[in-house]
């Protein structure tokens, strides 16, 4: 499904710039923001209170997954159109949100390599199970993910255990891919172990 919405132009231009330091699309950018939109929820009144403050002054399309296409028609949109009640809601949730992703506005992260790089490895099946099913309900690449959480996010550590392997191919970029030795040096643990951890925290996160 093709998703048009109207958008804050500095918004818009920062999603952006997200996409850019993340190696990712923008696509993937705003479906995360919606999918934690939507699990937090929202009323008329924040809705009206919304319509009153934020310019949507540009607009920005999107191709989301038949199951996210099914979902987000199934909202109350409290009579606004689909372009205008998502242009909202991700409008407002970068303008809140803007310093959960740093390299938005990272100066040093133009000097650092954002080739394309790639991590195998092994994880617990119905961890990445959970996970895939999410990523696939709501439009967003698993690599995406991970890289967001790597780069944004900190996890708790934690015990788990291993019922039966899985393989887990990631596409990131360099630096990204670099953050992870050093967070996972940084708890005396390998890749993988850390990559688990990151996987249990987005489970918790999101209900899974």
């Amino acid at each position: 499904m093709r998703l048009t919405i109207s958008i804050n132009r500095e918004i818009n231009e920062l999603i952006g710039k997200i996409a850019e330091q993340m190696g990712t699309s923008k696509r993937n950018v705003i479906a995360f923001a919606l999918a934690e939109i939507l699990q937090k929820g929202y009323s008329f009144e924040q809705l009206e209170a919304l319509r009153e403050k934020i310019n949507l002054d540009s607009q920005t399309t999107i191709f989301l997954t038949e199951e996210m296409a099914q979902k987000i028609e199934q909202i109350d949109r409290f009579g606004l159109s689909k372009r205008t009640f998502f242009g909202l809601l991700v409008s407002d949730y970068f303008k809140k949100n803007e310093k959960d992703f740093p390299l938005a506005g990272d100066i040093e992260a133009k000097n650092n390599d954002l080739s394309r790089d790639y991590i195998n490895t092994n994880m617990d099946e119905e961890l990445k199970k959970k996970i895939t099913d999410f990523c696939k309900s709501n439009s967003i690449a698993m690599s995406f993910l991970f890289s967001y959480y790597l780069l944004a996010k900190n996890v708790q550590i934690r015990p788990f255990q291993i019922k039966k392997r899985e393989y887990l191919h990631l596409n990131m970029n360099t630096r990204t891919k670099k953050v992870l030795d050093k967070k996972s040096n940084d708890i005396n643990v390998t890749r993988q172990f850390y990559l688990h951890l990151i996987a249990l925290q987005i489970c918790e996160d999101f209900n899974l």
